[in-house]
């Protein structure tokens, strides 16, 4: 069996063996080296979209709502398979966070390994 080890992530990407700062919330996972992978692979997916809106994902910015909502779509999405990712890895006290956050609308669906 592989062996699964603890970290920290947030769903920008962001990948720590130990709890740090974060101007992001991080949440802990166990993962196998190769489930780790698939994560990271999911979140370059959505790094590298050029359909995602992600700069202004990110920021606070304003802007004109009924010429992004389509942008908006695939950007959550995209976003939500990282939350998939994170749920499905997560520890029981990341699953109540991810739960409480209400984002995902299939709790169930366990994402997609290549």
């Amino acid at each position: 069996m592989t062996e699964r080890n603890t970290f920290f992530v947030s769903p920008k990407g962001d990948i720590y063996p130990t709890p740090v700062e974060s101007q992001y919330q991080l949440f802990e996972i166990r993962a196998t080296d190769y489930e780790l992978n698939e994560f990271k692979v999911a979140v370059e997916e959505f790094n590298s979209s050029e359909d995602v809106e992600k700069e202004d994902f990110w920021s606070l910015n304003h802007f004109k709502e009924s010429e992004v909502d389509k942008d908006r779509e695939v950007t959550y999405k995209k976003l939500v398979e990282i939350y998939k990712w994170i749920y499905t890895l997560g520890t029981s006290e990341t699953k109540k966070n991810i739960e409480s956050m209400n984002i995902l609308p299939r709790l169930s669906e366990r994402p997609q390994f290549r």
